[in-house]
């Protein structure tokens, strides 16, 4: 196996060593906090975590223009002046962005307890988008297991701290909202330490930097705004729920979506190390890789709604307080399947392929779908349910409508895959809410095994990767592929 192989294979294992540890997190913040805290205290927690999850995009475009740029460079080969002048810029964007959010967080808020989720959002914002940049750095050149080990010393630092908060049964949602920003501080302090050709490079003029850092955002910009589109048609959602209906139904609702998020946290990290790989391997490669892909995909996704009734069943006895919460799983969880076709092979190709303008509009498209069927839900029917089965549908038309492009430029046609996936997600909506568990757990098994005759051919899939797993990536020659 040569040095490109096992850097892929290394870079893989470690990502997939730090979205392990990120699923014990998630199983902790999910499972084992709610216990400690209870639904208010919790529900603070979730909406910081909520908040946190948008402060990427106060980097203007500037961390993803860095990564289409450089992707594919070398770490030697890369200008680390012009980079070490564009990280100084950015930490003078982000502590004046963060320095605006808490003053007008003193004057305007009136609720202590959103002030604070508000004050360490922004605290939290300075060190996610300085230690991201540097990450996106690492990944661009192919580093990705300097980034993982990032995500790994915050995460780790994180699963240790909070053990003595839940043994002691500490209630208090600030307490475990600090050691979240301490373990992100000590992530920064890594990320730094490995990049500090970057960070300390020799000082160019300020005007200098702000070209380069203007130039880089411009190139961004369209896959940063498409980002901020992405998480706005789950997000319109929940502000609105959280506007409307309290802070406790917003916490039922982000417990039923952090459940169904698990999956996903794999997939992002399976995307990252797939995609300065494919932008260093040839067309006909990249193309080949696209349907084998889309075939795993395929099968994977769907069965996660198998997970379903078990995990109801299991939940109930430890929570049984968040009942409504499962309930609202039956409708959020196929959010799995369109989100990680739209995370792992979309996303992807998309950035590959630049097509970062198709990306934000085809979000932008969702987003605005979102935010009516939210306005409906809310001020017409004043119901949850239709704010969620609306987030849902948002999902589900962005990912088909950006398979069935990407297909095209595939050349493959994937409109009978996509009815039948489609047709799947239906019954399991249908059949967990109305139905018994049994009832519908079996329902579900058929509709799956049915999904599985049909397409016979997608279990050869799993076969052609273990066979072929190490020709996957770094070989010009299609013969090496088959």
């Amino acid at each position: 196996m040569n040095s490109g192989k096992r850097s892929f294979l290394g870079n893989l294992m470690y990502a997939f060593i730090a979205q392990g540890i990120s699923l014990v997190l998630s199983l902790i913040t999910s499972l084992i906090i709610p216990k400690v805290l209870g639904l208010n205290a919790f529900s603070y927690w979730q909406l910081f975590l909520f908040y946190a999850s948008y402060v990427g995009f106060f980097h203007l475009g500037l961390n993803d223009g860095v990564y289409l740029k450089y992707g594919g460079i070398s770490y030697e080969d890369m200008d680390k002046k012009s980079l070490g002048g564009q990280f100084r810029i950015s930490v003078y964007i982000q502590v004046c962005i963060a320095f605006i959010i808490i003053i007008g967080t003193m004057i305007i808020c009136k609720d202590d307890g959103r002030i604070f989720v508000l004050i360490a959002t922004a605290i939290y914002m300075v060190m996610f988008n300085l230690s991201l940049y540097l990450g996106y750095i690492f990944q661009a050149a192919n580093r990705t297991k300097v980034y993982s080990l990032s995500v790994i010393i915050d995460k780790m630092f994180f699963l240790m701290a909070v053990i003595i908060p839940l043994l002691l049964r500490i209630e208090n949602f600030i307490t475990y909202i600090i050691i979240y920003l301490v373990g992100k501080g000590i992530s920064l302090i890594y990320c730094i330490y490995r990049g500090k050709e970057i960070v300390f490079s020799p000082i160019m003029s300020i005007h200098a930097s702000i070209i380069d850092t203007w130039n880089s955002m411009k190139i961004g910009i369209n896959l940063t705004l498409a980002a901020i589109a992405s998480m706005l048609i789950l997000g319109i959602g929940r502000f609105v729920i959280d506007a409307n209906w309290g802070i406790e139904v917003f916490g039922k609702v982000s417990f039923s979506l952090s459940l169904s998020s698990f999956v996903l946290t794999f997939i992002s990290q399976i995307s990252m190390v797939l995609f300065p790989a494919l932008r260093q391997t040839n067309t006909e490669n990249q193309r080949f890789l696209y349907y084998k892909i889309r075939d795993v995909l395929a099968i994977v996704l769907p069965m996660v709604l198998l997970l379903y009734i078990p995990v109801k069943l299991l939940l109930s006895l430890w929570l049984p307080e968040y009942g409504e919460s499962l309930r609202y799983l039956a409708i959020l969880l196929p959010i799995c399947t369109f989100d990680g076709k739209m995370n792992l092979l979309c996303n992807t190709y998309f950035k590959v392929l630049r097509k970062e303008k198709f990306l934000f509009k085809i979000n932008i498209i969702s987003m605005s779908f979102s935010f009516c069927i939210s306005f409906i839900g809310t001020y017409i029917f004043n119901n949850v349910m239709v704010v969620l089965i609306g987030m849902v549908v948002a999902v589900a038309i962005r990912s088909c409508i950006s398979e069935i492009y990407l297909a095209k430029l595939m050349d493959n046609n994937i409109l009978k895959r996509l009815i039948q996936e489609i047709g799947i997600t239906i019954i399991f909506m249908i059949a967990s809410w109305y139905f018994t568990e049994l009832f519908a757990f079996l329902l579900i098994l058929i509709v799956f095994i049915g999904y599985i005759i049909l397409n016979k051919n997608l279990m050869d899939c799993f076969r052609w990767l273990l066979e072929r797993r190490q020709y996957i990536f770094g070989s010009n020659n299609k013969s090496a592929l088959k």
